[in-house]
């Protein structure tokens, strides 16, 4: 059984939300068969499989954002026998984030947002960026965007109006 994971596509790429799968489940596919729409704050694009087989499981569900290192899927022979990566996958989500202050040379360790009621707390790298830059807790974004991917603008407009 091979592991589909999520590339980390560029040095600061902290997330990638799945769009739409565009291969299903018992699907025969090839090296370089588009797998899904990815979708990151830089960029949309069909993320190509680096394996070939038969798509066994589709771990990750559409509009779901994840880190990179993430399995997306599981690929292997028609009657080989599923592997469990939801511990592997829950330690990527709870990981704390790398941080590098532009003032000093070291990088330090912050825990990760604590998640929303609904679950992970779901931004942009780029949001994440300007409620650290406006002092903006991102808890209290979320809770003025239910069930929102909060975006940059998100935080800037609540910035504005928490004035």
């Amino acid at each position: 059984m091979q592991k589909v994971v999520l590339p980390r596509l560029f040095e600061n790429m902290e997330e990638g939300t799945i769009g739409r799968w565009l291969v299903s489940e018992n699907e025969q596919i090839e090296i370089g068969t588009p797998l899904c729409e990815l979708i990151t704050e830089k960029t949309t694009l069909e993320l190509p499989s680096e394996v070939a087989g038969v798509v066994r499981k589709l771990v990750a569900p559409e509009k779901a954002v994840v880190p990179p290192g993430f399995v997306l899927a599981l690929v292997g022979e028609a009657d080989e026998p599923l592997i469990d990566v939801s511990a592997e996958n829950a330690a990527l989500q709870t990981a704390p984030t790398l941080e590098v202050s532009p003032t000093t040379p070291t990088a330090t360790l912050t825990p990760a947002p604590t998640p929303s009621a609904s679950g992970r707390l779901r931004a942009t790298p780029a949001a994440r960026r300007a409620a650290k830059d406006a002092g903006v807790d991102l808890e209290l974004v979320a809770q003025k965007f239910p069930g929102k991917v909060l975006s940059e603008e998100d935080v800037k407009q609540f910035a504005e109006e928490s004035k």
